[in-house]
């Protein structure tokens, strides 16, 4: 059997190797646009390779129910001991899943080389056109044609285009016939309504809360990241993936920048350093131009309030500080796309609806996570269950 597989992605180059591994008289065949292959994958985890989570669940997806069965059967043990097979060992820093080298460059360089090893065939810098559905499918490509028994797309999705993924095949899948679910960027910096350019480039831990339409909707603690117009930082990543599902409601993103220290106890603490120092009293908590924007959303006047008043209000805003969101950063500062070809449009194995033995893996689908190799690990089961139904 012949099989060819459009994108050396996060899907595209572990399918190959898993597929080789369960039937050597197959023939594999991979094409890639690019020079190398992977390259978005060996941008994960900022380069550490972050490709799978120990506790993976459904409520991580934008689509939990129909995750649960999937996640049901190929659990974190299920992949962990594919790799183990071809000699990969993972190791782990707390829930976040490595290769032992935590070493993107290094993985991909081992799943390259243990499939051409197996007798994959890569085609480097050849671009899909098209394809066609006959009794032998055929892929067109900007340097002939190709006939397969079957065709897996794992080309990705549209962000960071840099790396390769720059959802040029979307308007194929349209022509075919498909549903294709709203592009959106997602895991990127927002962009909010206040002024906070002199903010860029500081960080600070805090509780991080979003409220739609003065409904609260999540909550997560992590470290953000100012920038010139917006907000940085994983757990900021998280909070615009939330965002987009959401539609376009009245966003509002809320700091406690000291969330272990009660707003009262804040009180009395900043009451204490006021008495020492009326001066420095806030620099022990802010570097100056936190604490210059904090003293300046507080409404606090520095000059005439009395001592209490100034620490009401400035523990007020440093607990509940407020950005309105505006939009999120655009696809080449996301890490994966919201959107893709619809849920609708497969079966159980990933296989089109519409088309025998066209299959469909990884982020080209409408199946998204949040932070924390979630994103991978869909890639890496959807090559699984490929595999499975072809072999």
């Amino acid at each position: 059997m012949k099989i060819g597989i459009v994108g050396a992605s996060g899907a595209g180059l572990p399918l190959a190797l898993f597929l080789k591994q369960a039937r050597p008289d197959f023939q594999i065949d991979v094409f890639e646009k690019n020079k190398k292959v992977g390259r978005k994958l060996q941008a994960t985890g900022n380069g550490k390779c972050n490709i799978l989570n120990m506790h993976t669940e459904p409520g991580h997806f934008n689509h939990p129910n129909y995750m649960k069965p999937l996640l049901e059967k190929y659990p974190f043990g299920e992949i962990q001991h594919t790799f183990a097979t071809l000699g990969i060992i993972l190791t782990n820093d707390g829930d976040l899943v490595y290769p032992l080298t935590k070493n993107a460059s290094s993985f991909v360089y081992f799943l390259t080389e243990k499939a051409k090893e197996e007798g994959v065939n890569f085609y480097l810098e050849e671009r899909v056109l098209d394809y066609f559905v006959r009794e032998k499918h055929t892929l067109l490509t900007d340097k002939g044609e190709h006939e397969y028994d079957a065709i897996v797309f794992a080309t990705g999705g549209k962000a960071q285009a840099n790396l390769g993924s720059d959802g040029s095949l979307f308007e194929v899948f349209k022509k075919h016939g498909y549903k294709i679910e709203e592009l959106k960027p997602s895991l990127c910096p927002i962009k909010v309504k206040e002024k906070v350019k002199s903010l860029s480039g500081i960080r600070h831990e805090a509780n991080v809360q979003i409220f739609a339409s003065d409904i609260r909707i999540h909550e997560e603690k992590g470290e953000v990241l100012f920038k010139d117009d917006g907000l940085s930082g994983i757990v900021i990543f998280n909070c615009s993936s939330i965002i987009n599902h959401l539609g376009n409601p009245d966003v509002k993103v809320y700091l406690d920048l000291f969330p272990k220290v009660s707003l009262v106890a804040l009180v009395k603490e900043l009451e204490d350093s006021y008495k020492k120092s009326k001066n420095l009293f806030l620099d022990a908590y802010l570097v100056k131009e936190l604490k210059d924007y904090v003293i300046k959303v507080s409404g606090v006047d520095l000059t005439k309030d009395n001592s209490k008043t100034i620490c009401y209000k400035l523990a007020k805003a440093m607990k509940n500080l407020c950005f309105t969101f505006e939009s999120t950063y655009g696809f080449e500062n996301a890490q994966v796309t919201q959107g893709g070809i619809s849920l609708d449009e497969i079966d159980e194995n990933l296989q089109s609806v519409h088309e025998k033995h066209i299959y469909f893996a990884g982020e080209v689908l409408d199946i998204d996570a949040l932070c924390g190799g979630h994103n991978l690990t869909w890639c890496l089961m959807s090559a699984l269950i490929v595999r499975d139904a072809l072999k």
